[in-house]
């Protein structure tokens, strides 16, 4: 692993993440996590400080080169588009963390993904999901694609010409109770303000969901 100045992309990773893995104890117990859209690898370098062993997977090939350098040769890092599929995964794993993926997926797409899962999560594997609610301040704005779902004109998010799908926290707790089975459920709305290439960008809302797998 890098020093912090080091670090290329993303230096920290998402608060919420941080909560999550110590809220549930995991600096206590080493495993085998997954990350779907994993970036840079900023969420996998905590687990990495824990000693669990790593596993990536991300569209972007730049992102996924910034993450070896920054994560080190023990890390898998797989790259992959995901509204087409899983790609070939070796499980099980302890941990599965999705913080930012949902939103660029559609329904039918992401339920797909998350059935596949299913198969490569070990008993009792603690999951972490972060995606945005229908009041964030992207919803309708661009073209309707799917019931909820949009390609964004939004450019001052850096997102124009992108789909996102947003949710209920309903609909997000019923889509990962039906895939994943989630028990021992926690729900964290997240609304902030946010700096995005210099401009305020008002009314983010995500909701954090994290649960165990049976």
């Amino acid at each position: 692993m890098r020093e912090l100045r080091e670090i290329r992309g993303l230096k920290f990773p998402d608060e919420f993440v941080v909560r999550h893995f110590f809220k549930r104890g995991l600096q206590d117990r080493a495993g085998r996590v997954l990350e779907l859209g994993c970036g840079t690898g900023n969420n996998l370098a905590l687990y990495a400080a824990y000693g669990w062993s790593l596993t990536g997977v991300d569209y972007d090939a730049g992102a996924l080169s910034n993450a070896r350098w920054n994560l080190g040769e023990a890390a898998e890092l797989i790259q992959a588009d995901l509204s087409q599929g899983l790609p070939p995964l070796t499980g099980p794993f302890q941990a599965l963390i999705v913080p930012n993926l949902l939103c660029y997926l559609t329904r039918d797409q992401a339920t797909a993904c998350l059935t596949a899962l299913r198969a490569h999560l070990a008993p009792g594997c603690e999951v972490f999901v972060r995606t945005r609610l229908v009041d964030d301040y992207r919803y309708g704005r661009g073209q309707p694609i799917e019931p909820d779902g949009f390609r964004l004109a939004t450019p001052e998010t850096g997102e124009a010409g992108l789909f996102n799908r947003f949710y209920t926290q309903a609909g997000l707790v019923e889509l990962l109770s039906g895939t994943l089975a989630l028990s021992d459920r926690c729900e964290l709305a997240v609304r902030f303000d946010n700096l995005q290439s210099g401009v305020r960008v008002p009314g983010n809302s995500d909701l954090v969901v994290w649960g165990t797998t049976p």
